[in-house]
């Protein structure tokens, strides 16, 4: 009998995210034996209430250049991919903390990797003045930052690096992996074993539960998210995707209903189903209540819907695209805390070049 071209592979890749997918496709890219194993459809996770923010600050240095790498990835999306995925330049606005203004003055005055200025109150106001309920005492201005659709992106991922000879099973749950001669060899899934020299697990908020149920320590855990979809009370023509870290707020336009997207952190930590999780009345007002205070279409706004899921959480900032410390032929890309899309290519390198043994 012949063998089953889903037996083997050099690199297994579990969980056909944006990250998965872009992991994926960078090793088909580069010419690896690469198979995808995803228990649902691709991007039907997380991924599917990200907000697919592009932007490139971040308040530590190699964050930031971690984010410059996926922003000049996704600007180029078409050509290193093949498949077209429209990258809308709606501009990023981000307020720092009030503790943090001159650290985040500073460092956008040494950062030329990309676009990006330090607007003065005055400035913020002149531009933007029409949307604030409050000034800004200053802020870092991306004017070619912006957001991609995150399901989109996955899918044009998948198609691509199945077309660089790489494979996909969808609808296909990993159980446990395979061990042999003191090493990992593999994984265990619905349709039988596959083995293989590396693993890659990038299965998002369902990772802390993986990882225990098959006996590896960690120090991740999955978080609720939950942005919501509001009606603007008032016109936002020109308002740009932004992050404030006085009200602790994000998100961005919404053209398809007219609407904003409002994230809030939820500080809720999830057990179990980590997967479209009901909507919580008490953070749809605590969310309202942040936004109200810098934005001023958000008091009054209406309701057109709640998304939440869960993601997967680290102790810092970092993220985990790295070995399993004891764990032989086993990596981890997740632990993003609810800002992995922009990463997914610095993403996909990095575990590329851990295959590689770089």
């Amino acid at each position: 009998m012949a063998e089953s071209p889903t037996s083997r592979a050099d690199v297994v890749v579990i969980g056909a995210g944006v990250l998965g997918a872009a992991v994926f496709h960078e090793l088909a890219d580069r010419g690896a034996s690469v198979l995808m194993v995803e228990r649902d459809r691709g991007g039907l996770g997380t991924t599917a209430w990200s907000g697919g923010i592009v932007r490139c600050y971040h308040d530590d240095r190699t964050q930031l250049e971690r984010a410059v790498e996926g922003w000049t990835y996704f600007q180029e999306f078409g050509d290193r991919t093949g498949v077209d995925v429209p990258f809308v330049e709606s501009g990023f606005l981000y307020v720092p903390h009030p503790s943090r203004l001159e650290h985040a003055r500073a460092l956008v005055g040494t950062t030329t990797e990309a676009p990006m200025e330090w607007l003065s109150s005055a400035e913020a106001d002149r531009r933007f003045g029409h949307l604030l309920n409050r000034s800004v005492d200053g802020a870092v201005w991306e004017p070619r930052a912006g957001y991609l659709d995150p399901l989109d992106v996955t899918r044009a991922y998948l198609a691509a690096g199945r077309r660089k000879g790489g494979r996909v099973l969808e609808g296909v749950e990993a159980h446990g992996v395979l061990r042999a001669g003191g090493r990992l060899r593999g994984v265990n899934t619905g349709i039988g074993a596959i083995s293989a020299d590396t693993v890659v697990l990038a299965t998002g908020a369902a990772t802390p539960g993986l990882l225990d149920s098959w006996g590896i320590g960690h120090d991740l855990w999955a978080q609720a998210i939950q942005v919501e979809l509001r009606l603007p009370d008032g016109p936002v023509d020109g308002h740009p995707a932004y992050m404030d870290d006085e009200y602790d707020i994000n998100g961005r336009p919404d053209p398809e209903s007219s609407g904003m997207l409002l994230g809030h952190p939820t500080g809720q930590r999830v057990e179990g189903r980590t997967g479209g999780l009901p909507a919580d009345p008490g953070q749809v007002r605590r969310a309202v209540a942040a936004g109200s205070a810098r934005f001023r279409w958000a008091a009054g706004s209406a309701p057109l819907g709640s998304l939440r899921a869960a993601e997967c959480y680290a102790p810092d900032s970092l993220a985990r695209v790295a070995r399993v410390p004891g764990e032989t032929g086993l990596l981890l890309a997740t632990g993003f805390n609810g800002g992995g899309f922009k990463m997914a290519p610095w993403a996909a390198g990095e575990i590329a070049r851990l295959v590689a043994g770089e």
